[in-house]
């Protein structure tokens, strides 16, 4: 296993020169939630056979879990309620209101047998959005800060959101970002095997340059397949009826990623039943791959969305939004 990594994985898969992705036209009643709760910017980390499943902030019950954990033996279902996997905020979060907001959890494990849960807050004495390091023994927590300072934090970019833990396969760890509300940025930054100490300087991925993007690109999820480097990314405002998933490539890190023409998933290819998909995560698998978001099934709430992620012969990811379509699965507030 790579000292850190997504259930202990790394990407190795054909490609081929970046075209026009394929994306399985749909209607409304094809995809169905496979988590109807609450569950916007889910993050999945396999462990064993096992997948834990984690959300921004929501209510079960009468209560506000900071992070909410779910886990289940497949991707699809059936999905039970664990618990709050970080009860307890660090010291510098703001503890006032709707400020006291935890979201775009991401969870790692580290070759030590412990595991990272990177997390977005607002911090109170600078008033920007940071994000913060947890660690825990088990992937169902409870994560407990690792300082009394968040892992990133520059009041000078505005915001710091949406961090995404990614292991290249010569054993790298970089962390990735998004910051800036003018025009957005994608950052990448290479940090040790302990998951928080920086190496070197971090560089920018991706910026908000489209018109359809409102100037915002935010959740990236990368992936190594074959020779290249996929960035998945979200654009425009999570609630703006315009929120979509699009991917840019590289063959470098270190280069210049370019942008894939169009939308790759949108309100459309979900048969304008569900509004603004996003917050996205891939997960590997043997068949296919997944492609898990979360879209709005009310005007209050996000659940948690996978379809089968496949690669056509010129290394192009397409969507079967038919594949693992299922009804609802129903979860007790409670565990």
């Amino acid at each position: 296993m790579s000292p850190l990594t997504r259930g202990g994985w790394v990407r190795l898969l054909k490609t081929g020169p970046a075209v026009a992705a394929v994306v399985a036209a749909t209607t409304a009643s094809t995809i169905q939630p496979v988590i109807a709760h609450d569950f916007p910017d889910p993050a999945v980390l396999a462990v064993g056979s096992v997948y834990y499943a984690y959300s921004t902030a929501s209510s079960y019950g009468n209560q506000v879990w900071h992070v909410p954990v779910q886990r289940a033996s497949t991707l699809d279902g059936r999905w039970s309620v664990v618990g709050d996997a970080m009860p307890q905020l660090p010291p510098w979060v703001a503890k006032n209101g709707a400020a006291a907001t935890v979201w775009a959890p991401e969870v790692a494990a580290r070759s030590d047998g412990s595991y990272i849960l990177y997390f977005t807050a607002r911090s109170g004495s600078k008033n920007v959005q940071c994000i913060g390091v947890a660690l825990a023994s088990s992937p169902k927590g409870p994560f407990q800060s690792t300082g009394a300072n968040p892992l990133v934090c520059r009041p000078e970019d505005v915001d710091s959101i949406d961090p995404s833990a990614f292991t290249d396969t010569n054993g790298k760890q970089y962390l990735l970002y998004t910051s800036g509300r003018g025009k957005a940025t994608i950052w990448i930054q290479q940090v040790s095997v302990d998951g928080v100490t920086s190496i070197g300087d971090r560089h920018a991925l991706i910026q908000a340059d489209r018109p359809e993007e409102g100037n915002i690109v935010e959740a990236p999820a990368m992936v190594k397949h074959g020779d290249r480097y996929v960035l998945f990314y979200s654009g425009n405002a999570f609630n703006s009826g315009k929120y979509f998933v699009n991917y840019a490539s590289s063959t470098s890190l270190s280069s210049a990623f370019d942008k894939h023409d169009g939308q790759f998933l949108n309100r459309d290819t979900l048969g304008g039943g569900y509004t603004n998909p996003g917050g996205e995560e891939v997960v590997p698998g043997r068949k296919h791959d997944y492609l898990l978001f979360h879209a709005y099934t009310s005007p209050t709430q996000r659940s948690m969305f996978v379809a089968a992620l496949s690669w056509d012969s010129s290394g192009n990811p397409s969507l079967d939004l038919k594949n693992l379509a299922k009804a609802p699965t129903k979860t007790k507030d409670k565990p």
